[in-house]
């Protein structure tokens, strides 16, 4: 198949209507929601109300404290007429002992204090590719990673927009992990696709992704309740050299009755629905005469998604444990980052590796 060619598109206004050129377009990433109280530290550590021009005031102690009290905010107990302050230091900020790089916001959010960073979006998409995807991947496997993960951002900061959020994403692996983005190979990846992004008309897509799909990639509706025409399911036949192409996990059946909410280990366990590619949908489980039909999708999330490294496996009960044998690593749906890798391998550019896994997308620049 063909590469798909890059083509000039309109900008999208809600994205970029302030933004005269690519390096004024940014990412505002959450790395702390909620919370009751946030400690900031740093050297030469100073901080501002945001929306005030003034300049930054010294915190001689190289240490904040930010609090809500009485609905308000407070910086060190004393009370903020504003929505949230501004932090800047020297060097790197430290949040709850945490490094982050950056000018760091503090917010009221809906149900607490919000600590939101704003990165250049190339600076992110280096950061992404170093944190999501393996550096010893070809070079054509890193441009589809990036080409991914600003798109993901895109279209996040579209749906934060419409709902009046402050911040765009998170930086957990519901979102997007992000690394240092100092490697060179990551920043190399992110400036040489430079505000490519996937498409469907002009619209950015939700890039999701994966580790290794086993074989075939999930139907988004199935792997994360999407029902997006770019993730449909699509044969792989490029990851059979990933480390968890094939799996095993055993998990003792008193675990496991615990984790379908029964009082006693189990004593038979059963995929009793499954979606159309394979991946387990249901399981029913026994214990005695107590029984429970459990998600799939739940019961790997409360074992951990790291134990139970995909839901396409078969379950049977051995010596006093529950014997899980699986295929592929992650959820399944979009790009599947081992045969991605395969793909450049056998000489795919990254804009043919995209359309592959996301079927009917395209590559466009579009800053």
């Amino acid at each position: 198949m063909k590469a798909v060619a890059l083509r000039l598109r309109p900008l999208v206004p809600l994205l970029l209507a302030a933004a005269p050129a690519f390096a004024a377009e940014q990412v505002r990433i959450a790395v702390a929601v909620d919370r009751p109280s946030l400690e900031v530290a740093g050297a030469g550590l100073g901080a501002r109300p945001l929306a005030d021009g003034a300049a930054l005031r010294p915190l001689p102690a190289g240490r904040a404290l930010l609090e809500l009290r009485d609905g308000g905010l407070h910086l060190d107990g004393e009370p903020l007429d504003a929505a949230g302050v501004l932090l800047s230091a020297d060097g790197p900020l430290r949040l709850e002992g945490k490094p982050v790089e950056g000018a760091l916001e503090i917010r009221r959010g809906a149900a607490g204090l919000d600590a939101v960073l704003a990165l250049p979006m190339e600076d992110y998409v280096a950061a992404v590719v170093e944190g999501e995807m393996p550096l010893s991947f070809p070079p054509e496997a890193l441009k589809a990673q990036a080409v991914a993960a600003r798109s993901f951002a895109l279209a996040k900061k579209l749906e934060a927009l419409a709902e009046g959020r402050s911040w765009h994403l998170g930086a957990t692996v519901l979102h997007q992990v992000l690394g240092a983005g100092e490697d060179r190979r990551a920043r190399e990846a992110a400036r040489a696709t430079a505000g490519e992004v996937l498409v469907r008309g002009h619209e950015p897509l939700a890039a999701y992704f994966h580790s290794v799909c086993g074989g075939r990639t999930e139907r988004g509706a199935d792997a994360l309740g999407r029902d997006d025409p770019h993730l449909a399911p699509v044969r792989c036949g490029r990851c059979e050299s990933a480390p968890r192409r094939r799996w095993t996990a055993r998990v003792p059946a008193a675990e496991l009755g615990r984790a379908a909410g029964l009082s006693r280990p189990v004593t038979s366990v059963r995929v009793v629905a499954r979606s159309p590619t394979g991946r387990a949908a249901r399981l029913s489980l026994a214990a005695g005469r107590e029984a429970a039909v459990i998600a799939a999708a739940d019961l790997r999330q409360r074992l951990g998604w790291e134990r139970l490294p995909s839901l396409w496996f078969e379950a049977s009960l051995s010596r006093g444990a529950v014997v899980f044998r699986g295929r592929g690593a992650g959820h399944g749906a979009g790009m599947c980052q081992w045969g991605a890798a395969g793909h450049a391998r056998q000489g795919r550019a990254h804009a043919w590796i995209l359309r592959h896994y996301y079927p009917g997308a395209d590559v466009v620049r579009m800053y």
